[in-house]
């Protein structure tokens, strides 16, 4: 089993791009990587990717409805290929997706952990905590990773939330959008987990993972593979850029 949720605490601190990233540059090619959108605020990556949302997280809403659904089965009715991965993806309506977490998350999210030569399921869970519907993803997780920006501000809310979601359950660790003032061994200190990747924020507008290959992206990519090598290998320690 390999399910990993990204997060973020609120904001917009580039969880959405790591998680493209990471589907991109998983390191176990043999196994097939799908992205599953279950941001409780509505969808976007079905029209950036320029795949629609059909099939997609409602078309698994319905099918979680049947008793015995496998997790290749939950690929072929929701899931969308781009290259050689693919996404679930969630309608752009807030009220439309919430409804599905709500009908469908626990369900989904104990099909896709029982099948431990299955897919590996990367979960855009957007703003993470333990009153959201998209919980039970994270909560099946091997890994949850909230994504921060590095000001103070924002790192300040991230503890809090760390230990909310570890009370629910969730094996948590912290990525770090940069610019910040602080080492990464200095934010696991504060935020009390462990910091996993230090990323430098692309200023540079993109749609899709196609304009994400551009050189301003070069040093992002690097820091993206080590992060996904990271989260590939169950007992590596902790990277701290």
């Amino acid at each position: 089993m390999t399910i990993v949720a990204v997060g973020s605490v609120t904001g917009s601190p580039g969880s959405t791009r790591l998680l493209l990233g990471l589907a991109a540059v998983w390191p176990d090619t043999d196994r097939h990587r799908v992205v599953v959108e279950a941001d409780p605020d509505g969808g976007r990556l079905g029209a950036e990717l320029g795949v629609g949302v059909e099939p997609g997280l409602m078309a698994l809403a319905l099918a979680a409805r049947n008793a015995g659904l496998t997790a290749v089965e939950l690929v072929q009715r929701g899931a969308a290929s781009v290259g050689d991965w693919s996404v679930v993806a969630a309608p752009p309506s807030a009220e439309q997706t919430t409804s599905a977490l709500v009908h469908a998350a626990g369900t989904l999210a104990a099909v896709m952990a029982a099948d431990p030569d299955g897919p590996v399921w990367l979960v855009d869970a957007g703003r993470l905590s333990a009153r959201s519907p998209a919980l039970p993803f994270a909560r099946a997780a091997d890994h949850v990773v909230i994504v921060t920006a590095g000001s103070f501000p924002a790192l300040q809310l991230v503890p809090h939330r760390v230990d909310a979601l570890r009370a629910a359950d969730c094996v948590v660790s912290v990525v770090v959008v940069e610019p910040t003032s602080w080492s990464a061994a200095e934010v696991a200190d504060f935020v009390g987990t462990d910091v996993v990747a230090m990323l430098p924020w692309v200023s540079s507008r993109h749609t899709g993972i196609g304009a994400m290959r551009a050189s301003a992206w070069r040093p992002w990519w690097r820091r993206v593979e080590d992060t996904a090598a990271y989260l590939a290998a169950a007992d590596a320690p902790a990277v701290a850029p």
